[in-house]
């Protein structure tokens, strides 16, 4: 059932149980915005008392023509206009979540701010936790799955993905400004790290998503997730593990923890070297724009 306990209700996103309430909070927007009304709603002034105010000639001809408003008119002639807010007829009709198989939500600017506050928040709330690391011996990681041209780039995935944060700390700037202007070489995968992050993020927002409303019959991801073009789309230890993706619950949250540690630890890492560096404008964190969410890697085609 949509917005239920998910299944993994005892697994940390980012392997702490510290911010369950906020993670939750997270899904349970994301949940609503991916199961939009029915009906489009008419927007109109409010105020602090969430009701109508009509203001003007054109308010009130919006409120006669439609009798399921008329119940909904501010009375308070003191009261203060302050905002906007969205009227609907049958507010307790919503669509199906994942209805016909792709995440789907109507334009709803108000909402899709709180998500996108309610994720950097979380983000923000692991990455200023981590502390700096010690010298590590990383003789013993796993050997890389998939390599790509950018070697600087592919060493950096490789300790973000496995949380190496002794050796992250051993970057020098010189390294960090070597990465962070890395390009592949094509305007459709531009920036590596960015292009990079920019998939691990939706992969790990519509994952959780999925789990948390205990989605039995997942959509396919992208087909991109099966190739690399220059720029790495995956963890490169992960990949492997896509045939079992949402079919192998463990194995699932694992590439979720995966995945989010990757995400937080290039927040702290960027901060070591940015000083003015904004989680809040990063483009590289957005899940879509200021009207609408969109998770690329689960798109149809």
């Amino acid at each position: 059932m949509a917005g239920s306990e998910p299944r993994t209700a005892g697994r940390s996103a980012g392997g702490s149980s510290s911010s369950s309430s906020s993670r939750n909070e997270l899904w349970r927007l994301l949940t609503e915005y991916f199961t939009p009304r029915r009906d489009c709603g008419v927007t109109l002034p409010s105020g602090p008392c969430g009701r109508i105010h009509v203001k003007d000639k054109r308010v009130q001809i919006i409120v006669e023509r439609r009798e399921y408003l008329h119940s909904s008119v501010c009375s308070d002639k003191d009261c203060e206009t302050t905002a906007e807010k969205v009227f609907y007829k049958h507010p307790e009709k919503r669509r199906a979540f994942l209805e016909d198989g792709i995440f789907r939500g109507q334009p709803n600017p108000a909402l899709v701010a709180k998500i996108q506050k309610a994720f950097t928040d979380l983000v923000d709330e692991f990455a200023s936790t981590v502390k700096p690391g010690k010298a590590e011996n990383t003789e013993d990681l796993p050997v890389l799955y998939e390599l790509c041209s950018q070697r600087s780039c592919d060493e950096l995935i490789y300790l973000l993905e496995f949380g190496k944060i002794g050796a992250l700390d051993r970057f020098t700037k010189e390294e960090y400004e070597k990465v962070m202007h890395s390009y592949s070489g094509s305007q459709a995968i531009g920036h590596h790290m960015s292009f990079f992050m920019h998939y691990i993020v939706h992969f790990f927002i519509g994952t959780k998503l999925l789990l948390y409303n205990n989605v039995e019959k997942a959509p396919k991801l992208k087909w991109m997730y099966d190739h690399a073009y220059g720029g790495q789309t995956f963890l490169p230890y992960q990949r492997k593990n896509l045939r079992l993706w949402m079919k192998d619950l463990d194995v699932t949250t694992e590439m979720c923890k995966a995945a989010f540690r990757c995400i937080y630890l290039y927040v702290y890492w960027r901060r070591k070297f940015e000083p003015d560096y904004n989680i809040e404008t990063d483009d590289s964190l957005k899940l879509g724009n200021e009207e609408g969410i969109w998770l690329r890697c689960f798109q149809p085609g």
